[in-house]
């Protein structure tokens, strides 16, 4: 049996289509990879700027979330900083714990803001933790 090469041209073009094919798709993946993980850092890095754009008021707030190591805390929704928190969309407020409390609510920090809480603090410097400290201190 003898094999001319015009009958193998559609087999090897057909192949060069699949291997074609998936290095298309490889590529479309990769690339959708690399735009997903860009998307993500670039959110966390414009998440981060606006808490160092927040009052030391905010901060010292954020701050006793984080040193408490907690998402959510129960305190006062109307207290001004946590207005600004709440209205920015840093904080959510929930429930009185199982009692309708227009002064005592859960306070929860949103999931993609305590995300980035690490290297945010990580950023702050020390003499904008010592000022939102010491505002901390002087509204209890």
């Amino acid at each position: 049996m003898e094999f001319k090469a015009t009958e193998l041209l559609p087999t090897i073009l057909d192949a060069g289509k699949w291997i074609g094919g998936a290095i298309v798709v490889a590529g479309g993946w990769i690339a959708g990879r690399w735009t997903l993980r860009r998307s993500r850092r670039e959110r966390r890095n414009r998440i981060i700027k606006h808490l160092h754009g927040l009052p030391d008021e905010c901060k010292a707030v954020l701050l006793e979330f984080y040193k408490q190591g907690v998402h959510t805390l129960r305190g006062a929704p109307h207290d001004p900083p946590m207005r600004v928190l709440i209205s920015q969309g840093i904080v959510n407020r929930g429930p009185g714990g199982g009692t309708y409390d227009a002064v005592d609510s859960y306070l929860s920090i949103k999931p993609e803001v305590w995300d980035v809480m690490d290297s945010w603090v990580e950023e702050l410097d020390e003499a904008a933790m010592h000022s939102a400290e010491n505002q901390l201190r002087d509204t209890e």
